[in-house]
């Protein structure tokens, strides 16, 4: 039983070592990986400058579509005085 014990105990460290011995690999995937991270960081830091750009453009659009809005509002309320007036001057004039 104790030769058993020995043995298994033996197989144990032997494979712990093992384990162990591969680090080298293991701290090249590591890099690898935040090598991937840093390239993910910098693509989502430009895509949310890009989506604030958008985003301040798009704001800008609306405000100009609203002022061009009112604008032609405007121009609709001068033709339609513009109408009224000469409706009048055409009515004044009798054959």
């Amino acid at each position: 039983m104790n030769k058993k014990l020995i043995t298994l105990s033996g197989v144990v460290l032997a494979l712990g070592l093992t384990g162990c011995a591969n680090n080298d690999e293991l701290n090249r995937n590591i890099a690898d990986l935040n090598t991937k991270v840093d390239s993910l960081s910098m693509q989502v830091n430009k895509l949310s400058s890009d989506h604030a750009a958008m985003k301040a453009a798009t704001k800008r659009s609306a405000a100009d579509a609203a002022a061009a809005k009112e604008m032609a509002a405007e121009a609709a309320a001068e033709a339609s005085k513009a109408n009224e007036r000469l409706d009048m001057v055409v009515s004044s004039y009798k054959k």
